[in-house]
Formats: C-alpha cells, structure tokens, sequence
C-alpha cells in the first residue's frame, strides 16, 4: 500500500476546496433568500379625478359638486400565489381637495378612505421592467362636513388598474400606474348636533374616480430574473 506525502495529500486537498468551491457558493446563496419571494410591500401617490353623481335622486348631488379631486395615499402589502398572480388587501387615504364651500372665505372639509382586496397580473415577472395590470374590489366612505352637519356616503366600486415597475437593483422597484373606479353609494348617514341617523339609498346612481401616481415597492425578483 502506497503512502501519500504530506506536500501531496495537502495539494490534493487544496484541489478538491477549488474544484468544489463553486457549488459550495451556490448552496451558501441558496440558504440566503433575502427578501420573502412570495411576499411585496409597496406605496402609492397619486392624485384622483371625481365624476358622476353621489345618488339617483330627483335633484342629484355630482360628486365633482362635492370634491375637485383627491390626493391619495395607498398601501398593499401582497403575496405571490403563482409566478404570476398577486393577491392582497389595500387601504386608501386621502386629502381631499373640496369644492363645496362653507362661506365666502373657506371651502367646507371633507374626507375620502377606501380600503379593499386585489388581484394582479405580472405580464414580464422575469424582466427588468415588469409591466402589471389587475382588478380591486373596494368599499368607499366619502364625507363632506357643513355647517351644523357632516354627510357620509359610502358604498362597494370596482377598480381596473395597471402599470409598470422597474428594477432598480436588489429588492426596489417603482414605476406609473393609472386606476379607473365605478361603483354606487347605498347608504347615507348624517351626524347633526343633536343627534344621527342614517338610510339606505333607494336612488343609487353611478359615480367614478380615474386617477394616476406612482409606486414603489420592496420585492424580491422572480426567480428567473438573471442579472
């Protein structure tokens, strides 16, 4: 039986570390996810165009009567349920720019917060630039307060969205989107000062909001995506 040196067995070890070293990298990385691959964090700004009528009534009441438009702020945390759908709850709040006015010297206050689930498409998860589009079911709470008196309405809209997010290294992306929402307020609730009530609105009427923002987002690259 043939007794290796010491200088040799040491070279072959030396061999075997180089020759190994690249699947030992690949293993190390691998234990590494970084960011959740199946879950996304993301911010919108944007601003928000009123249209339509706030019920069906004789005398009705347009929405762009009410508000000129809306600064809003959205947050959607989603999760991946395929390479190419997202799911997720959302929440948007708003500044509302008011019309309306309560005096000769100032507008009356308002207030616009929608909240909801949504569903999107990813038509390029793998590229730099990962074009989007989806749907939101919402329910929205719009309130304009007079004097002696604030006026809630609220009801379900639809949204129809879509846009694009670009890498920008690592787990950041941001892009444009544009929304388009309809959808019709069935109840009404009226707070005075000596008390509130509220009512189901028999006269609903169509109303709408078409906006544009941007989004940025914390997400971890679908897996194909190759630097």
């Amino acid at each position: 039986m043939q007794t290796l040196s010491r200088p040799t067995a040491r070279t072959l070890v030396l061999l075997s570390f180089l020759v190994s070293w690249p699947a030992f990298a690949e293993v190390e990385e691998a234990r590494d996810p970084g960011f959740p691959r199946w879950l996304a964090i993301s911010a919108r700004g944007g601003y928000l165009m009123p249209g339509g009528r706030m019920d069906g009534a004789a005398e009705p009441l347009y929405l762009y009567e009410i508000y000129k438009g809306l600064f809003a702020a959205i947050v959607e945390p989603t999760i991946r349920i395929a390479s190419r759908v997202e799911v997720g709850p959302w929440a948007q709040f708003s500044h509302a720019q008011m019309r309306i006015r309560c005096s000769a010297e100032r507008t009356c206050k308002g207030s616009n917060l929608r909240f909801g689930l949504q569903g999107n498409y990813h038509w390029n998860p793998s590229g730099p630039i990962d074009l989007w589009s989806g749907v939101a079911l919402g329910y929205d709470t719009s309130s304009v307060s007079v004097p002696a008196a604030e006026v809630t309405y609220s009801g379900p809209d639809v949204t129809l969205q879509a846009g694009f997010d670009r890498n920008f290294g690592g787990n950041f992306w941001a892009g444009l989107f544009v929304v388009g929402t309809g959808g019709q307020y069935d109840k009404l609730d009226v707070r005075l000062l000596n008390g509130s009530g509220s009512e189901t609105l028999r006269e609903r009427a169509f109303h709408l909001w078409i906006g544009f923002g941007f989004r940025v987002r914390v997400a971890a690259p679908h897996p194909a995506v190759t630097n």
